[in-house]
């Protein structure tokens, strides 16, 4: 037969919803008993839990700043900022250990014995630790992204907890309004103290600017500046002139410097213009003189002295002329130097006016500056000691806490929900814990995805049937419920097995069947047993074959009947006929083992004499079963399996860990033995139903008619 193969699509899945939903109903009863343990101690510890009651309040957060005393210019007065980080600095106050303090000492905890305990403490210690108390149970949180904070306490006494709530309000408002008179107090003694040093140094500037007025004899310095620029508009204007006038004087003085004795004309006069024209007269006269009478003539010597006198007296006057025209330009060089001086000294005093000016404008205006400054803080200290004692706290309480009726805790919804949860984990746990502590299979398809082998059939285990159960099966009772009920489920997987090996039909090439198992106890003798008496109530002729000759386990169901055994017929010490014993309730025939102290028959059971009664078995029998040993412990079992057509595994239901079956099944091929399938024994019929998907057992119900 071909073995299946592996189907490993779904092997993809990282978690098989089916498979969980199996597991949960198979393990529906453990699951049930953990969940119920887990209600139940949950009820019990609701049934013991101390009731707490829980008081709530609410304060709100002024978004204005609202004075009795008015002030303008009080930056204070403009609307307060609210955002979500002021709101959780206000609950930060009301959670601070100075506030929680103020209500200690308020309300006396620090000798309350659910705050402190009864053990004696110091004063300090106590106070401490009802601090510490009050801080656990007490909460205070926005109210969603309103401007209002909500305040709890939860306590076994209600009366406490609303007492406590609305004494952390009030502390909390009182500590605000405190704040704001020390910040107020700290502010008049600030701004006193800031006023007489302003005012010391208003003072020290006036006097400074008196003494530079009386220094600099400034007493009109707008005056006094214009006078000055007039003064040295009319010093230009007479610069000017003698500046003119001096380039004329020095003009005609260079004139007469650059004339030479010859050029006397350049220097011009009344006096000589008179001599020139005197001289011009006699040179005539002397040269017609001359002309006439010669050199020494008397007039002409006449003429000539009254010449050279008349040049001689141009000469004087020319150097008079002269001598005048240098003391005229000297005279206008010194009138404009006179005026440059005066104008310089006109437009030095101009500077110191101006520069004096400067100084006194900084000093007046740092006398103005300190004395703006001044009047301000004296504004300041004037409002905040006409607002002192009117400080108001920036919150106030919306709702004062009530003594609550109900208690708080514990909520049975809360228990209800928190138990069943547990108990749905604890569930959880126990099914993943049964799950991993199990390592066998559960169903067809999962045994042919593991091991690519079919299973033939799925034996229920008679201790599940709805009727006609087993309680405590043996061999021989399970085989006979077969005998007594053909028609029943368990019946008909042999007939799915021998359907399987089409035992009985024309195209039969099977006929000797091996069937063994991985580890003791796994229902291969039963399985044996079952099998060839329904093979033989079908009317084939079968011969079981007890093969373990260590348990013996289908000779033992027949003690007492025994002459002979196989070990005796291996020896030839009996026949065949000698050994069969015949099944009267099946008219099956039996080979069974004799019970023997010794070992002498171990080794024959894998010997040629062995594989020549197969042989002669195959020839008598329609059908030939051998019940080995299991193939993990005996060595001999895997040569028995070899001899036979096929080998057969039975694998109980979730008990053969699936490592064993792979061993059992690599030592048939090693042995080169021909494996036929899977047989799943003690199936749980009733678990099966409920959670064997994969499995034909999973629909029981829907033909479970057709048995009876």
């Amino acid at each position: 037969m071909n073995p299946l193969v592996p189907v490993e699509q779904d092997s993809a899945k990282i978690i098989d919803i089916g498979a969980v939903m199996n597991a949960v109903r198979r393990r529906i009863i453990p699951i049930a008993i953990t969940m119920a343990i887990v209600l139940v101690l949950t009820a019990i510890s609701y049934k013991m839990a101390t009731p707490r009651y829980s008081a709530e309040g609410q304060v709100g957060i002024e978004r204005t700043n609202e004075e009795i005393v008015n002030a303008q210019q009080d930056q204070r007065q403009q609307p307060l900022t609210t955002d979500s980080s002021s709101v959780d600095t206000e609950v930060a106050q009301i959670l601070s250990p100075e506030t929680l303090g103020r209500v200690v000492d308020r309300l006396g905890l620090a000798k309350n014995p659910n705050f402190v305990g009864t053990d004696p403490l110091d004063p300090t210690t106590a106070r401490n630790n009802a601090i510490g108390a009050l801080t656990g149970q007490l909460s205070a949180k926005r109210a969603g992204t309103s401007y209002a904070i909500d305040v709890s306490f939860s306590s076994t006494d209600p009366v406490l907890a609303a007492k406590i709530v609305n004494t952390v309000m009030d502390e909390y408002l009182n500590r605000q309004q405190l704040q704001k008179r020390d910040e107020r107090n700290k502010e008049i003694a600030l701004l006193s103290s800031r006023i007489a040093s302003a005012r010391g140094e208003l003072q020290g500037a006036e006097t400074e600017v008196a003494r530079f007025r009386a220094a600099t004899n400034l007493v009109d310095i707008q005056n006094q500046s214009t006078n000055a620029q007039q003064s040295i508009a009319v010093l230009n204007q007479q610069l000017a002139d003698a500046q003119a006038q001096q380039a004329v004087a020095e003009a005609r003085n260079t004139a007469r410097s650059a004339s030479s004795a010859g050029a006397g004309s350049a220097v011009t006069s009344p006096v000589l213009q008179q001599l020139r024209t005197e001289e011009a007269a006699l040179s005539a006269q002397q040269a017609s003189l001359s002309e006439r009478y010669g050199d020494r003539h008397p007039q002409v010597i006449e003429i000539n002295e009254k010449l050279r006198e008349t040049r001689r007296q141009i000469t004087s006057e020319t150097a008079r002329v002269r001598q005048s025209l240098a003391a005229e330009a000297d005279v206008a060089r010194r009138r404009t130097s006179s005026i440059v001086s005066s104008l310089g000294a006109q437009k030095g005093q101009l500077l110191e006016g101006n520069a004096a000016s400067v100084r006194l404008g900084e000093l007046e205006r740092k006398a103005t500056t300190l004395k703006g400054l001044y009047e301000a803080l004296l504004e300041r200290y004037q409002q905040a000691v006409a607002r002192q004692g009117t400080e108001r706290s920036a919150a106030y309480i919306i709702a004062r806490a009530f003594v609550p009726q109900k208690p708080d805790s514990p909520k049975k919804i809360v228990y209800g929900g928190g138990g069943l949860l547990a108990a749905m984990l604890a569930g959880a746990v126990v099914l993943a814990g049964l799950e991993m502590a199990e390592n066998g299979f559960t169903t067809r398809r999962q045994v042919e995805r593991a091991l690519g082998l079919p299973v033939l059939a799925s034996i229920p285990d008679l201790r599940t049937l709805d009727r006609n159960r087993i309680k405590s099966p043996t061999p021989a009772t399970i085989s006979h419920h077969l005998v007594e009920h053909p028609g029943s489920v368990f019946s008909e997987a042999y007939r799915s097995i021998r359907t399987a090996l089409k035992v009985g039909r024309e195209e039969q090439s099977v006929k000797v069947v091996a069937i063994s198992s991985a580890l003791p106890g796994e229902g291969k003798t039963s399985t044996s047993f079952s099998l060839a008496r329904s093979s033989a109530l079908a009317g084939i002729t079968t011969v079981l074959v007890d093969c373990d000759l260590r348990r013996q386990a289908t000779s033992r169901q027949m003690e007492g009947a025994i002459q002979y055994g196989l070990a005796d017929l291996l020896r030839g010490e009996a026949t065949l006929d000698q050994v069969l014993v015949r099944d009267s309730a099946s008219g099956a025939f039996l080979l069974p083992q004799r019970p023997t102290n010794g070992d002498t028959a171990y080794d024959l059971i894998a010997s040629s004499a062995m594989q020549n009664l197969v042989e002669e078995l195959r020839e008598r029998f329609d059908l030939v079963i051998l019940d080995t040993a299991p193939l993990l412990a005996i060595a001999d079992s895997r040569a028995i399996a070899s001899m036979a057509d096929v080998a057969l595994l039975a694998v109980r239901w979730r008990k053969t860990p699936a490592p064993a079956v792979r061993l059992a099944l690599d030592h048939l091929s090693m042995a080169d033995a021909r494996i036929g399938g899977i047989l799943m024994t003690m199936v749980d019929l009733k678990a099966q139903r409920r959670a064997g998907a994969g499995d034909e057992l999973r629909y029981y119900d829907r033909y479970s008619s057709y048995y009876n």
